[in-house]
């Protein structure tokens, strides 16, 4: 196939999912701060006076008296501070800040309004439902088939970028705008790929789940000592940190603490392993270890952390911002050559006509 015409496939894929990717990188540049954001605006609920110890049981009764039904989770329990609860439902959800030693609660804010959730929302639905995560996913494979071409059309000078010997153009404006894509296309191409794969993968995890909507919770009480059951999950595996716990969704269900391993590798999502416990007795019935599962399994586990770069420090964040902000560049350099490189009209002649 010529280059003009993939060229000319590369050009329409950019120019079709342009402007969402604009959308769309700038949102993903924010989110990769978005628990640091979450803990500056949630610190004076988190900040508590009179603290007496870590209560998780009290705070946990609490929760299931005041809002019986709910798909609970505990996603915050550090000593000194707040417990953070999220409560689900299939169209509401959320964060209520316990007391840890009273059981108070402190405060309750409904997820959907915040501003790192809603645009985290926005991110992959354009707020607008399962339409807007299919038209998520369909930008994500335009991206991705962009990346592709732009490859095999700069192929034989991306070494040349990568040794500093492509230089910025100034001929024209189109050659100027054209020198920059190529420039900055090759240099974000790898974390770029990164994003777009693992992109694809969760917009197709996420509108899949937005056609089969969940049902309603129907969370039963729990009645073993969710304390008693982390001191023994910290005594039989000490190379295991707990990190989220969640409360049956029916009384068929399990009371399930989610964490890492010493030894799981730096990209693995915390969501992966668990220990499942009888919520009654507080027996544990099983031990799920991502290291364990299949291929399949492992892949899914690293989609979250490595799109949105939650295996790093500030360093790792920045890096994730500035190349999520690549996307909307490439998308407007893209769009300039584009309408630099159209041919102009020239203006039709009026016809005269003489009459003899």
């Amino acid at each position: 196939m010529k280059n003009r015409k993939i060229l000319k496939y590369h050009s329409y894929a950019g120019l079709i999912a342009g402007l969402f990717l604009i959308l769309m990188g700038v949102s993903g540049a924010i989110l990769v701060f978005q628990h640091d954001i979450e803990d500056f605006q949630w610190q004076e609920y988190t900040e508590v006076e009179d603290y007496k110890g870590l209560n998780i049981d009290l705070g946990v009764s609490t929760i299931q008296e005041k809002y019986p039904h709910w798909d609970t989770r505990l996603m915050h329990f550090e000593e000194n501070e707040a417990l953070i609860f999220n409560l689900r439902k299939p169209t509401e959800r959320l964060f209520v800040f316990v007391h840890p030693s009273t059981g108070e609660i402190i405060k309750e804010i409904n997820e959907l309004t915040t501003f790192t959730r809603w645009l985290l929302k926005f991110h992959y639905s354009f707020q607008v439902g399962p339409a807007g995560r299919i038209l998520v996913f369909i930008i994500g494979v335009l991206f991705l088939f962009s990346l592709l071409t732009g490859i095999y059309l700069y192929r034989k000078s991306i070494i040349k970028t990568f040794t500093f010997r492509t230089p910025v153009l100034h001929k024209s404006k189109r050659t100027f705008y054209s020198s920059l894509h190529r420039i900055v296309g090759t240099w974000a191409l790898l974390f770029n790929l990164v994003l777009v794969v693992t992109g694809v993968f969760l917009s197709w995890t996420v509108a899949a789940a937005g056609l089969n909507p969940p049902a309603a919770p129907k969370t039963p009480v729990v009645k073993a000592p969710v304390k008693n059951l982390l001191e023994e999950i910290r005594h039989e595996y000490p190379e295991f940190s707990p990190t989220y716990v969640r409360l049956p969704l029916n009384p068929e269900g399990h009371l399930i603490v989610y964490g890492l391993f010493d030894d799981d590798p730096f990209y693995y999502s915390e969501f992966y392993n668990k220990i499942s416990a009888n919520f009654n007795s507080g027996e544990i019935t099983g031990v799920t270890r991502i290291q364990e599962a299949d291929l399949q399994t492992k892949l899914s586990s690293t989609l979250i952390p490595l799109h949105f770069g939650q295996y790093g420090g500030i360093w790792t964040k920045l890096l994730y911002c500035i190349t999520g902000l690549t996307g909307p560049f490439l998308s407007v350099t893209g769009f300039l050559v584009w309408k630099r490189g159209k041919p102009v009209k020239k203006p039709r002649r009026k016809k005269i006509f003489h009459y003899l």
